[in-house]
Protein backbone atom coordinates (compact mmCIF):
# COMPACT_ATOMS: atom_id res chain seq x y z
CA UNK A 1 0.00 0.00 0.00
CA UNK A 2 2.78 2.41 0.85
CA UNK A 3 4.18 2.32 -2.66
CA UNK A 4 1.07 4.26 -3.77
CA UNK A 5 1.70 6.84 -1.04
CA UNK A 6 5.02 7.78 -2.61
CA UNK A 7 3.43 9.24 -5.79
CA UNK A 8 1.69 12.28 -4.26
CA UNK A 9 4.83 13.11 -2.29
CA UNK A 10 6.89 12.97 -5.48
CA UNK A 11 4.40 15.31 -7.18
CA UNK A 12 4.58 17.71 -4.25
CA UNK A 13 8.36 17.65 -4.52
CA UNK A 14 8.09 19.50 -7.85
CA UNK A 15 7.57 23.01 -6.37
CA UNK A 16 10.33 22.34 -3.88
CA UNK A 17 12.70 21.44 -6.65
CA UNK A 18 12.09 24.76 -8.45
CA UNK A 19 14.10 26.52 -5.80
CA UNK A 20 17.34 25.13 -7.14
CA UNK A 21 20.39 25.01 -4.87
CA UNK A 22 23.36 27.29 -5.22
CA UNK A 23 25.36 25.92 -8.21
CA UNK A 24 28.42 25.96 -5.98
CA UNK A 25 26.73 23.33 -3.82
CA UNK A 26 26.14 20.90 -6.71
CA UNK A 27 29.00 18.47 -7.50
CA UNK A 28 29.79 18.57 -11.20
CA UNK A 29 32.32 15.78 -11.60
CA UNK A 30 35.77 16.47 -12.96
CA UNK A 31 36.87 20.12 -13.35
CA UNK A 32 37.61 20.64 -17.09
CA UNK A 33 39.62 23.81 -16.45
CA UNK A 34 41.89 22.12 -13.93
CA UNK A 35 42.41 19.20 -16.29
CA UNK A 36 43.27 21.61 -19.13
CA UNK A 37 45.79 23.47 -16.97
CA UNK A 38 47.43 20.27 -15.81
CA UNK A 39 47.80 18.99 -19.37
CA UNK A 40 48.22 22.09 -21.53
CA UNK A 41 50.21 24.51 -19.36
CA UNK A 42 53.65 25.48 -20.76
CA UNK A 43 56.84 24.39 -19.09
CA UNK A 44 57.75 27.12 -16.55
CA UNK A 45 61.46 26.61 -17.32
CA UNK A 46 60.81 27.69 -20.93
CA UNK A 47 59.21 30.98 -19.84
CA UNK A 48 60.92 34.25 -18.82
CA UNK A 49 62.05 34.33 -15.21
CA UNK A 50 60.25 36.72 -12.89
CA UNK A 51 61.87 38.72 -10.11
CA UNK A 52 60.79 37.71 -6.63
CA UNK A 53 59.20 41.10 -6.15
CA UNK A 54 56.85 40.40 -9.06
CA UNK A 55 55.70 36.92 -7.95
CA UNK A 56 52.03 36.53 -8.69
CA UNK A 57 49.87 35.49 -5.73
CA UNK A 58 46.51 35.92 -7.49
CA UNK A 59 45.78 35.16 -11.17
CA UNK A 60 43.83 38.39 -11.24
CA UNK A 61 47.08 40.30 -10.86
CA UNK A 62 48.47 39.08 -14.18
CA UNK A 63 47.59 42.22 -16.06
CA UNK A 64 49.49 44.33 -13.52
CA UNK A 65 52.86 42.73 -14.23
CA UNK A 66 54.71 44.33 -17.11
CA UNK A 67 55.88 41.90 -19.79
CA UNK A 68 54.46 38.86 -18.08
CA UNK A 69 52.39 36.60 -20.27
CA UNK A 70 49.17 34.94 -19.03
CA UNK A 71 50.73 31.55 -19.83
CA UNK A 72 53.03 31.99 -16.82
CA UNK A 73 49.96 32.37 -14.61
CA UNK A 74 48.56 29.13 -16.07
CA UNK A 75 51.85 27.37 -15.36
CA UNK A 76 51.82 28.70 -11.79
CA UNK A 77 48.31 27.35 -11.25
CA UNK A 78 49.32 23.97 -12.70
CA UNK A 79 52.30 23.78 -10.31
CA UNK A 80 49.99 24.60 -7.40
CA UNK A 81 47.52 21.88 -8.40
CA UNK A 82 50.34 19.34 -8.75
CA UNK A 83 51.57 20.19 -5.27
CA UNK A 84 48.10 19.50 -3.84
CA UNK A 85 47.90 16.11 -5.60
CA UNK A 86 50.72 14.60 -3.54
CA UNK A 87 51.08 10.96 -2.53
CA UNK A 88 48.96 11.39 0.60
CA UNK A 89 46.14 12.96 -1.36
CA UNK A 90 46.22 10.25 -4.02
CA UNK A 91 46.21 7.51 -1.38
CA UNK A 92 43.10 9.08 0.16
CA UNK A 93 41.43 9.16 -3.26
CA UNK A 94 42.31 5.50 -3.83
CA UNK A 95 40.61 4.60 -0.55
CA UNK A 96 37.51 6.60 -1.52
CA UNK A 97 37.32 4.70 -4.81
CA UNK A 98 37.60 1.34 -3.03
CA UNK A 99 34.88 2.20 -0.49
CA UNK A 100 32.45 4.09 -2.74
CA UNK A 101 29.91 1.22 -2.77
CA UNK A 102 28.28 0.72 0.63
CA UNK A 103 26.27 -2.20 2.11
CA UNK A 104 23.18 -0.09 1.36
CA UNK A 105 23.51 1.30 -2.16
CA UNK A 106 21.54 4.43 -1.28
CA UNK A 107 24.52 5.35 0.95
CA UNK A 108 27.02 5.12 -1.95
CA UNK A 109 29.43 8.05 -2.17
CA UNK A 110 30.96 9.05 -5.51
CA UNK A 111 32.12 12.55 -4.55
CA UNK A 112 35.72 11.59 -5.32
CA UNK A 113 34.79 12.15 -8.99
CA UNK A 114 34.51 15.88 -8.22
CA UNK A 115 38.12 16.07 -7.05
CA UNK A 116 40.45 17.62 -9.68
CA UNK A 117 43.22 15.29 -8.51
CA UNK A 118 41.29 12.18 -9.58
CA UNK A 119 42.73 10.97 -12.90
CA UNK A 120 41.60 7.32 -13.03
CA UNK A 121 38.51 5.64 -14.50
CA UNK A 122 36.37 2.65 -13.51
CA UNK A 123 33.35 1.05 -15.13
CA UNK A 124 30.20 3.12 -14.69
CA UNK A 125 31.82 6.32 -13.46
CA UNK A 126 30.59 8.33 -16.44
CA UNK A 127 27.03 7.68 -15.11
CA UNK A 128 27.79 9.20 -11.71
CA UNK A 129 27.53 12.80 -10.40
CA UNK A 130 25.83 13.97 -13.56
CA UNK A 131 24.55 17.51 -13.20
CA UNK A 132 20.98 18.04 -14.41
CA UNK A 133 21.21 21.82 -14.53
CA UNK A 134 18.86 23.36 -11.99
CA UNK A 135 17.38 19.94 -11.26
CA UNK A 136 20.18 18.48 -9.16
CA UNK A 137 22.61 15.57 -9.55
CA UNK A 138 22.00 11.98 -10.69
CA UNK A 139 23.91 8.76 -9.96
CA UNK A 140 23.11 5.60 -11.96
CA UNK A 141 24.78 2.24 -11.42
CA UNK A 142 24.40 -1.29 -10.19
CA UNK A 143 25.89 -4.66 -9.44
CA UNK A 144 25.98 -8.14 -10.97
CA UNK A 145 26.75 -11.18 -8.82
CA UNK A 146 26.97 -14.89 -9.66
CA UNK A 147 27.52 -17.70 -7.16
CA UNK A 148 27.95 -21.42 -7.86
CA UNK A 149 26.86 -23.77 -5.02
CA UNK A 150 27.91 -27.34 -4.33
CA UNK A 151 25.89 -28.63 -1.34
CA UNK A 152 26.06 -32.06 0.27
CA UNK A 153 23.46 -33.15 2.86
CA UNK A 154 22.16 -29.57 3.26
CA UNK A 155 19.89 -28.65 0.32
CA UNK A 156 16.95 -26.96 2.04
CA UNK A 157 17.14 -26.09 5.76
CA UNK A 158 19.54 -27.87 8.12
CA UNK A 159 20.65 -31.44 7.54
CA UNK A 160 18.35 -32.81 4.83
CA UNK A 161 20.13 -35.77 3.22
CA UNK A 162 19.89 -33.99 -0.16
CA UNK A 163 22.71 -32.94 -2.49
CA UNK A 164 22.52 -30.26 -5.15
CA UNK A 165 24.63 -28.16 -7.52
CA UNK A 166 23.22 -24.92 -8.90
CA UNK A 167 23.97 -21.37 -10.03
CA UNK A 168 22.58 -18.22 -8.40
CA UNK A 169 22.85 -14.89 -10.19
CA UNK A 170 21.56 -11.45 -9.26
CA UNK A 171 21.39 -8.03 -10.92
CA UNK A 172 20.78 -4.77 -9.07
CA UNK A 173 20.28 -1.38 -10.77
CA UNK A 174 19.94 1.90 -8.90
CA UNK A 175 19.25 5.58 -9.58
CA UNK A 176 19.87 8.22 -6.91
CA UNK A 177 18.53 11.69 -7.73
CA UNK A 178 19.59 14.51 -5.41
CA UNK A 179 17.03 17.09 -6.54
CA UNK A 180 18.53 19.65 -4.16
CA UNK A 181 20.04 19.62 -0.68
CA UNK A 182 16.60 18.93 0.83
CA UNK A 183 14.93 16.43 -1.53
CA UNK A 184 16.36 13.07 -2.65
CA UNK A 185 14.68 10.29 -4.65
CA UNK A 186 16.08 6.76 -4.76
CA UNK A 187 15.01 3.66 -6.68
CA UNK A 188 16.62 0.23 -6.89
CA UNK A 189 15.64 -2.71 -9.11
CA UNK A 190 16.53 -6.34 -8.41
CA UNK A 191 16.38 -9.51 -10.47
CA UNK A 192 17.46 -12.76 -8.77
CA UNK A 193 17.37 -16.20 -10.36
CA UNK A 194 18.48 -19.79 -9.73
CA UNK A 195 19.49 -22.25 -12.46
CA UNK A 196 20.36 -25.95 -12.83
CA UNK A 197 19.05 -27.01 -9.39
CA UNK A 198 17.56 -30.46 -8.74
CA UNK A 199 15.33 -29.32 -5.88
CA UNK A 200 12.97 -26.39 -5.36
CA UNK A 201 14.91 -23.16 -4.71
CA UNK A 202 14.83 -21.66 -1.21
CA UNK A 203 12.70 -18.57 -0.55
CA UNK A 204 15.82 -16.40 -0.50
CA UNK A 205 17.05 -17.46 -3.97
CA UNK A 206 14.53 -16.24 -6.58
CA UNK A 207 12.86 -12.85 -7.03
CA UNK A 208 12.30 -11.97 -10.69
CA UNK A 209 12.14 -8.30 -11.70
CA UNK A 210 11.11 -6.34 -8.63
CA UNK A 211 11.67 -3.04 -6.80
CA UNK A 212 14.03 -3.41 -3.87
CA UNK A 213 13.96 0.26 -2.86
CA UNK A 214 11.68 3.10 -3.91
CA UNK A 215 11.52 6.05 -1.54
CA UNK A 216 11.66 9.80 -1.10
CA UNK A 217 13.90 11.60 1.43
CA UNK A 218 13.01 15.11 2.65
CA UNK A 219 15.05 17.23 5.04
CA UNK A 220 12.75 18.66 7.70
CA UNK A 221 15.24 20.56 9.81
CA UNK A 222 18.87 21.68 9.56
CA UNK A 223 21.00 22.61 12.56
CA UNK A 224 24.71 23.03 13.25
CA UNK A 225 24.70 19.77 15.23
CA UNK A 226 22.80 17.74 12.65
CA UNK A 227 19.89 17.33 10.21
CA UNK A 228 16.45 15.76 10.59
CA UNK A 229 15.11 13.79 7.62
CA UNK A 230 12.05 11.72 6.81
CA UNK A 231 11.95 8.76 4.39
CA UNK A 232 8.73 7.34 2.91
CA UNK A 233 8.41 4.25 0.73
CA UNK A 234 10.08 0.87 0.20
CA UNK A 235 13.44 0.77 1.94
CA UNK A 236 16.11 -1.62 3.16
CA UNK A 237 17.07 -1.49 6.85
CA UNK A 238 20.52 -2.13 8.31
CA UNK A 239 21.45 -1.37 11.90
CA UNK A 240 24.51 -1.86 14.07
CA UNK A 241 26.15 -5.26 13.98
CA UNK A 242 23.32 -6.67 11.78
CA UNK A 243 22.68 -9.36 14.40
CA UNK A 244 19.02 -8.32 14.50
CA UNK A 245 18.32 -6.09 11.47
CA UNK A 246 19.95 -6.58 8.06
CA UNK A 247 19.08 -6.60 4.32
CA UNK A 248 20.74 -10.06 4.25
CA UNK A 249 23.10 -9.53 1.35
CA UNK A 250 24.27 -13.16 1.48
CA UNK A 251 20.86 -14.19 0.14
CA UNK A 252 20.39 -14.05 -3.61
CA UNK A 253 17.35 -11.91 -2.88
CA UNK A 254 17.57 -9.07 -0.36
CA UNK A 255 15.25 -8.20 2.51
CA UNK A 256 13.23 -4.96 2.38
CA UNK A 257 10.31 -3.16 4.06
CA UNK A 258 7.50 -0.75 3.20
CA UNK A 259 7.07 2.11 5.64
CA UNK A 260 8.23 5.46 6.98
CA UNK A 261 11.37 6.45 8.86
CA UNK A 262 12.48 9.66 10.57
CA UNK A 263 16.22 9.92 11.09
CA UNK A 264 18.58 12.40 12.73
CA UNK A 265 22.13 12.57 11.32
CA UNK A 266 24.20 14.43 13.89
CA UNK A 267 27.79 15.10 14.84
CA UNK A 268 27.67 12.75 17.85
CA UNK A 269 24.34 10.91 17.55
CA UNK A 270 22.50 9.14 14.73
CA UNK A 271 18.93 8.31 15.71
CA UNK A 272 16.36 6.45 13.58
CA UNK A 273 12.69 5.82 14.33
CA UNK A 274 10.88 3.56 11.86
CA UNK A 275 7.48 1.90 11.31
CA UNK A 276 7.23 -0.68 8.53
CA UNK A 277 5.60 -3.82 7.16
CA UNK A 278 8.02 -6.57 6.05
CA UNK A 279 7.86 -7.20 2.30
CA UNK A 280 7.08 -10.80 1.32
CA UNK A 281 9.04 -12.06 -1.68
CA UNK A 282 6.96 -13.48 -4.51
CA UNK A 283 9.35 -15.17 -6.97
CA UNK A 284 7.29 -14.25 -10.07
CA UNK A 285 4.98 -11.36 -9.08
CA UNK A 286 5.46 -7.88 -7.61
CA UNK A 287 6.34 -8.17 -3.93
CA UNK A 288 3.72 -6.98 -1.44
CA UNK A 289 4.05 -5.98 2.24
CA UNK A 290 2.73 -8.34 4.89
CA UNK A 291 -0.10 -6.28 6.37
CA UNK A 292 -0.55 -8.67 9.32
CA UNK A 293 3.00 -7.97 10.55
CA UNK A 294 4.41 -4.72 11.90
CA UNK A 295 8.09 -4.05 12.44
CA UNK A 296 9.02 -0.79 14.18
CA UNK A 297 11.57 0.63 16.54
CA UNK A 298 14.12 3.22 17.56
CA UNK A 299 17.86 2.73 16.96
CA UNK A 300 20.38 5.25 18.36
CA UNK A 301 24.14 5.25 17.77
CA UNK A 302 26.64 7.40 19.68
CA UNK A 303 29.86 8.04 17.77
CA UNK A 304 31.37 10.89 19.78
CA UNK A 305 34.05 8.75 21.47
CA UNK A 306 37.11 7.93 19.35
CA UNK A 307 37.57 4.24 18.50
CA UNK A 308 34.24 3.32 20.05
CA UNK A 309 30.64 2.95 18.83
CA UNK A 310 27.71 2.57 21.21
CA UNK A 311 24.24 1.57 20.00
CA UNK A 312 20.97 1.39 21.91
CA UNK A 313 17.71 0.07 20.52
CA UNK A 314 14.10 -0.79 21.20
CA UNK A 315 12.39 -2.93 18.51
CA UNK A 316 8.79 -4.13 18.25
CA UNK A 317 7.71 -7.02 16.00
CA UNK A 318 4.13 -8.32 15.96
CA UNK A 319 2.05 -10.85 14.04
CA UNK A 320 -1.73 -10.42 14.25
CA UNK A 321 -2.94 -13.31 12.06
CA UNK A 322 -3.53 -16.96 12.99
CA UNK A 323 -2.34 -19.63 13.30
CA UNK A 324 0.53 -18.18 15.37
CA UNK A 325 0.19 -14.68 16.76
CA UNK A 326 3.03 -13.07 18.66
CA UNK A 327 4.28 -9.80 20.08
CA UNK A 328 7.97 -9.31 20.82
CA UNK A 329 9.60 -6.19 22.24
CA UNK A 330 13.39 -6.27 22.15
CA UNK A 331 15.51 -3.86 24.22
CA UNK A 332 19.28 -3.95 24.01
CA UNK A 333 22.57 -2.41 22.99
CA UNK A 334 25.92 -2.99 21.35
CA UNK A 335 29.38 -1.71 22.26
CA UNK A 336 32.22 -2.06 19.75
CA UNK A 337 35.67 -0.51 19.78
CA UNK A 338 39.37 -0.89 20.33
CA UNK A 339 42.26 0.26 22.48
CA UNK A 340 45.33 0.11 20.31
CA UNK A 341 45.48 -3.40 18.82
CA UNK A 342 42.91 -4.84 21.24
CA UNK A 343 39.32 -5.19 20.00
CA UNK A 344 35.97 -5.87 21.64
CA UNK A 345 32.36 -6.49 20.59
CA UNK A 346 29.64 -6.76 23.26
CA UNK A 347 25.91 -7.03 22.58
CA UNK A 348 22.87 -8.16 24.49
CA UNK A 349 19.10 -7.80 24.44
CA UNK A 350 16.05 -8.76 26.48
CA UNK A 351 12.86 -9.76 24.70
CA UNK A 352 9.42 -9.61 26.24
CA UNK A 353 5.86 -9.97 24.99
CA UNK A 354 3.49 -12.79 24.05
CA UNK A 355 3.70 -15.95 21.97
CA UNK A 356 0.16 -17.07 21.31
CA UNK A 357 -1.33 -17.36 24.80
CA UNK A 358 2.11 -17.77 26.43
CA UNK A 359 4.31 -15.17 28.08
CA UNK A 360 7.50 -14.45 26.16
CA UNK A 361 10.51 -13.44 28.29
CA UNK A 362 13.92 -14.39 26.89
CA UNK A 363 17.19 -12.83 25.77
CA UNK A 364 20.58 -13.18 24.08
CA UNK A 365 24.11 -11.90 24.55
CA UNK A 366 27.41 -11.94 22.68
CA UNK A 367 30.88 -11.45 24.16
CA UNK A 368 33.75 -11.00 21.71
CA UNK A 369 37.39 -10.01 22.04
CA UNK A 370 40.18 -9.80 19.52
CA UNK A 371 43.58 -8.47 18.58
CA UNK A 372 45.14 -6.97 15.47
CA UNK A 373 48.79 -7.76 14.76
CA UNK A 374 49.54 -4.65 12.73
CA UNK A 375 53.31 -5.09 12.78
CA UNK A 376 53.10 -8.36 10.88
CA UNK A 377 53.21 -8.02 7.09
CA UNK A 378 50.15 -10.29 6.73
CA UNK A 379 48.07 -8.09 9.09
CA UNK A 380 46.43 -10.98 10.99
CA UNK A 381 43.34 -10.35 13.13
CA UNK A 382 42.27 -12.89 15.77
CA UNK A 383 38.78 -12.99 17.35
CA UNK A 384 37.14 -15.19 20.00
CA UNK A 385 33.36 -15.10 20.61
CA UNK A 386 30.79 -16.66 22.88
CA UNK A 387 27.16 -16.38 21.63
CA UNK A 388 24.25 -17.33 23.89
CA UNK A 389 20.56 -17.24 22.97
CA UNK A 390 17.71 -18.52 25.10
CA UNK A 391 15.50 -21.48 24.34
CA UNK A 392 12.25 -22.34 26.09
CA UNK A 393 10.38 -25.29 27.53
CA UNK A 394 7.64 -24.47 25.00
CA UNK A 395 8.43 -25.11 21.34
CA UNK A 396 9.26 -21.89 19.36
CA UNK A 397 8.98 -19.59 22.40
CA UNK A 398 12.72 -18.95 22.68
CA UNK A 399 14.55 -15.80 21.57
CA UNK A 400 13.51 -14.51 18.11
CA UNK A 401 16.42 -13.09 16.12
CA UNK A 402 14.11 -10.79 14.05
CA UNK A 403 15.64 -10.01 10.60
CA UNK A 404 19.37 -10.75 10.99
CA UNK A 405 22.46 -11.46 8.96
CA UNK A 406 22.86 -14.80 10.68
CA UNK A 407 25.29 -15.93 7.99
CA UNK A 408 27.93 -13.55 9.36
CA UNK A 409 27.92 -14.92 12.91
CA UNK A 410 26.39 -18.41 13.25
CA UNK A 411 28.40 -20.22 10.61
CA UNK A 412 28.52 -19.84 6.83
CA UNK A 413 26.43 -22.98 6.29
CA UNK A 414 23.40 -21.29 7.91
CA UNK A 415 22.42 -24.44 9.79
CA UNK A 416 21.13 -22.64 12.91
CA UNK A 417 19.25 -19.51 13.86
CA UNK A 418 19.91 -17.46 16.99
CA UNK A 419 17.48 -19.35 19.26
CA UNK A 420 18.26 -21.99 21.90
CA UNK A 421 21.91 -21.94 20.88
CA UNK A 422 25.35 -21.64 22.46
CA UNK A 423 28.15 -21.00 20.01
CA UNK A 424 31.81 -20.77 21.03
CA UNK A 425 33.84 -19.70 18.03
CA UNK A 426 37.28 -18.46 17.00
CA UNK A 427 38.28 -16.72 13.75
CA UNK A 428 41.56 -15.71 12.16
CA UNK A 429 41.91 -13.47 9.10
CA UNK A 430 45.10 -12.42 7.32
CA UNK A 431 46.33 -10.95 4.02
CA UNK A 432 49.19 -12.91 2.43
CA UNK A 433 48.89 -10.50 -0.51
CA UNK A 434 47.58 -6.95 -0.83
CA UNK A 435 44.60 -8.21 -2.83
CA UNK A 436 43.96 -11.53 -1.06
CA UNK A 437 42.21 -11.99 2.29
CA UNK A 438 41.98 -15.39 3.99
CA UNK A 439 39.50 -16.16 6.77
CA UNK A 440 39.30 -19.30 8.92
CA UNK A 441 36.43 -19.66 11.43
CA UNK A 442 35.67 -22.54 13.80
CA UNK A 443 32.33 -22.98 15.66
CA UNK A 444 31.28 -25.38 18.43
CA UNK A 445 27.47 -25.56 18.80
CA UNK A 446 25.38 -26.67 21.80
CA UNK A 447 21.70 -26.39 22.62
CA UNK A 448 21.12 -23.83 25.38
CA UNK A 449 18.05 -25.67 26.73
CA UNK A 450 17.88 -29.46 26.50
CA UNK A 451 14.09 -29.33 26.74
CA UNK A 452 13.96 -27.41 23.46
CA UNK A 453 15.15 -28.24 19.93
CA UNK A 454 17.57 -26.59 17.44
CA UNK A 455 16.08 -24.00 15.08
CA UNK A 456 16.74 -23.36 11.41
CA UNK A 457 17.90 -19.98 10.13
CA UNK A 458 14.24 -19.01 9.49
CA UNK A 459 13.25 -19.76 13.13
CA UNK A 460 11.41 -23.01 12.32
CA UNK A 461 12.23 -26.04 14.54
CA UNK A 462 14.57 -28.60 12.98
CA UNK A 463 12.62 -31.37 14.73
CA UNK A 464 9.39 -31.27 16.73
CA UNK A 465 10.56 -33.47 19.62
CA UNK A 466 13.18 -32.50 22.20
CA UNK A 467 15.62 -35.00 23.65
CA UNK A 468 19.03 -36.50 23.27
CA UNK A 469 22.41 -34.83 23.64
CA UNK A 470 22.78 -31.05 23.66
CA UNK A 471 25.98 -31.26 21.60
CA UNK A 472 25.07 -30.27 18.02
CA UNK A 473 28.48 -30.38 16.37
CA UNK A 474 31.29 -28.26 14.96
CA UNK A 475 31.67 -26.20 11.81
CA UNK A 476 34.85 -25.14 10.02
CA UNK A 477 34.60 -22.27 7.52
CA UNK A 478 37.35 -21.24 5.08
CA UNK A 479 36.99 -18.15 2.90
CA UNK A 480 39.35 -16.71 0.28
CA UNK A 481 38.55 -13.25 -1.12
CA UNK A 482 40.56 -11.96 -4.09
CA UNK A 483 39.90 -8.24 -4.60
CA UNK A 484 41.66 -8.12 -7.96
CA UNK A 485 40.02 -4.81 -8.95
CA UNK A 486 38.42 -1.97 -6.95
CA UNK A 487 35.08 -2.90 -8.53
CA UNK A 488 35.44 -6.69 -8.88
CA UNK A 489 36.21 -9.63 -6.60
CA UNK A 490 36.24 -13.42 -6.53
CA UNK A 491 35.31 -15.43 -3.42
CA UNK A 492 36.07 -19.10 -2.82
CA UNK A 493 34.48 -20.73 0.20
CA UNK A 494 34.49 -24.17 1.78
CA UNK A 495 32.67 -25.29 4.93
CA UNK A 496 32.44 -28.64 6.70
CA UNK A 497 30.07 -29.59 9.53
CA UNK A 498 31.03 -32.41 11.91
CA UNK A 499 27.71 -33.61 13.29
CA UNK A 500 27.39 -33.98 17.05
CA UNK A 501 25.75 -36.49 19.37
CA UNK A 502 22.36 -34.75 19.14
CA UNK A 503 21.85 -36.19 15.67
CA UNK A 504 22.62 -39.70 16.90
CA UNK A 505 20.53 -39.57 20.11
CA UNK A 506 17.40 -37.58 19.23
CA UNK A 507 14.76 -40.04 18.01
CA UNK A 508 13.05 -37.51 15.71
CA UNK A 509 16.13 -36.60 13.62
CA UNK A 510 15.37 -37.58 9.99
CA UNK A 511 18.92 -37.21 8.66
CA UNK A 512 22.37 -37.29 10.20
CA UNK A 513 25.95 -37.31 9.03
CA UNK A 514 28.46 -34.61 8.13
CA UNK A 515 27.81 -31.75 5.73
CA UNK A 516 29.96 -30.15 2.98
CA UNK A 517 29.48 -26.82 1.26
CA UNK A 518 31.65 -25.34 -1.50
CA UNK A 519 30.92 -22.14 -3.41
CA UNK A 520 32.51 -19.69 -5.83
CA UNK A 521 31.25 -16.13 -6.21
CA UNK A 522 32.04 -13.31 -8.64
CA UNK A 523 30.86 -9.71 -8.09
CA UNK A 524 31.20 -6.59 -10.23
CA UNK A 525 29.94 -3.11 -9.31
CA UNK A 526 29.34 -0.55 -12.01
Amino acid sequence: MLRYAVLPIVLLAGPLAVAAPDPAMIPTGRDPEAEYLSQAAPDPEALPKVPASQTISDPGDVAAVDGYDAAIAEASLADSAAAECDAKKMAALKKQVATAYKPLFYDNNFNYLCDPCYDDFHLGENWKRNCLGNWGVLDIGGQYRARLHNERNMRGLGLTGRDDDFLLHRTRLFANWEVNDRIHLYGEYIDAESNYENFTPRNIEVNRSDMQNLFLDAKLMERDCGDLWVRVGRQELLYGSQRLISPLDWANTRRTFDGVKAFWKGTDWDIDAFWTNPVVIDPRKYDQPNQSQEFSGVFATYKGTPNRTTSLYGIRYIETSAPTTFESNTFGGNLMGNVGPWLWDLEGAYQTGRFGSLDHNVGFFTIGGGRKFEDHCWQPVLWAYYDWSAGSNQLSNGFHHLFPLGHKYMGFMDLYGRRNLEDTNVSLSFKPHEKLTVLAWHHIFFLQNGNDVPYNINMTPFVATAGGSQYLGQELDLLFTWQFHPRQDLVFGYSHFFHGNFYDTNPAVPFRGDVDFFYTQYTINF
